[in-house]
């Protein structure tokens, strides 16, 4: 887990010129923000989260080889499902259960 600086939205608020500043100027290091400092949201440069969401999408496309190495084929309803986790759409494990839901597993 990394530790990030939490605000509260007051202060996310007083502060986003000066982070978007920090962003232009190459920080990567993100900035969380939520009610009573209890971490909700987390702003992060535009390009870490398209590194995020490439990563997703590159381990999607070596498990979709993998499965087609095998002969099999994800369908469209998992590949949609696949989709929506590669882009941050949804969680890991929420992808991991409409799978397992859309074949019956427990």
């Amino acid at each position: 887990m990394v530790m990030i600086e939490t605000l509260s939205v007051r202060e996310a608020r007083e502060q986003l010129s000066g982070m978007l500043e920090r962003f232009r100027r190459g920080d990567r290091t993100p900035v969380g923000v939520g009610s009573h400092r209890k971490t909700e949201a987390v702003m992060v440069p535009l390009a870490v989260f398209e590194e995020l969401t490439a990563e997703r999408t590159r381990a999607l496309t070596s498990a979709t080889g993998s499965l087609r190495a095998e002969g099999l084929e994800a369908g469209p309803e998992a590949e949609d499902i696949f989709d929506r986790w590669a882009r941050g759409e949804i969680t890991t494990a929420q992808m991991r259960q409409l799978i397992r839901d859309r074949h019956g597993v427990e």
